[in-house]
């Protein structure tokens, strides 16, 4: 419906606008956590508690938690990359399965096909709606097996055309392919246990730096911002794509682009009010 594709659009358009705040905000509450850790330092030297001292074992512990950070932020950005082409994937199917349909008026002339492509973009928008956590997996799914029931009977008018209706069937089973990976990566944390170290072993360096006796002053409340800046923004950074699909979330500022697949629906969509094939 033109209202559905208009919401879509006019919600795609507010994420993108919210993106470089968000990003923003997310730095900002980054740096106050920082001013807060560098504010607890001032206090802990004021009143010498610093029973640290400096040690170069201490060198090691800083590199294996960035290791650790590191092994994060690569198994998340493969995922982080295999859903960059998802929305494309799936789009590609949707308007494949559309042209398909339609080229049935011109292998079987009188063909009816018309309520078939609409419901293929029913099922366009509900993906969208799905993938904004408007509707949930299951009323995502009641739809997609709609739509094969509907692409089944359009099959039917086929006769002698294996080929095509073996590619009808195949495109299904691709969308609903993407549909479950989509919705594994979204509720698929990468290996709990690894964050609950990256957290400890951040708390326990930045811990060590607030506690650490140094001759400068100065000198130590700079490596301290720095060294705990980078290290807590990163592990923000890597909560927040791990799931790169969190466009409800207020919070998460890298979010993989729904523009093709918007825009592949909205073809679909003028496809309908277009002259038939066989016209």
């Amino acid at each position: 419906s033109p209202p559905m594709q208009s919401m879509d659009s006019t919600m795609l358009k507010a994420l993108h606008r919210a993106a470089p705040r968000k990003r923003i905000f997310k730095l900002m509450k980054v740096a106050l956590l920082v001013l807060v850790i560098v504010l607890i330092k001032l206090v802990a030297h004021a009143i010498g508690l610093e029973p640290i001292k400096a040690n170069p074992l201490f060198t090691s512990l800083v590199a294996s938690t960035v290791f650790l950070l590191g092994f994060l932020l690569n198994g998340v950005l493969s995922d982080f990359k295999e859903s960059e082409k998802l929305p494309s994937e799936l789009a590609t199917s949707l308007e494949v399965l559309s042209l398909e349909i339609r080229s049935i008026s011109v292998l079987s002339p009188g063909a009816v096909v018309a309520d078939c492509s609409a419901t293929i973009v029913e099922l366009g928008d509900s993906v969208v709606a799905w993938m904004m956590e408007r509707i949930d997996v299951e009323a995502l799914f009641f739809k997609v097996h709609q739509c094969h029931t509907v692409v089944t009977q359009a099959s039917l008018y086929l006769v002698g055309e294996s080929t095509l209706k073996g590619r009808l069937m195949g495109e299904m089973a691709t969308i609903i392919r993407i549909i479950n990976r989509i919705d594994t990566i979204r509720e698929t944390t990468f290996v709990p246990l690894v964050y609950w170290l990256a957290y400890l072993g951040t708390a326990l360096l930045t811990g060590g730096l607030v506690l650490m006796k140094q001759e400068s002053l100065q000198d130590h409340l700079f490596f301290i911002a720095v060294i705990s800046f980078l290290l807590i923004f990163l592990i923000r950074l890597i909560a927040d794509i791990d799931n790169p699909f969190g466009y409800s979330d207020p919070d998460s500022a890298e979010d993989i682009s729904l523009d093709v697949l918007v825009k592949s629906i909205g073809r679909l969509r003028a496809a309908l009010d277009a002259p038939s094939v066989s016209g």
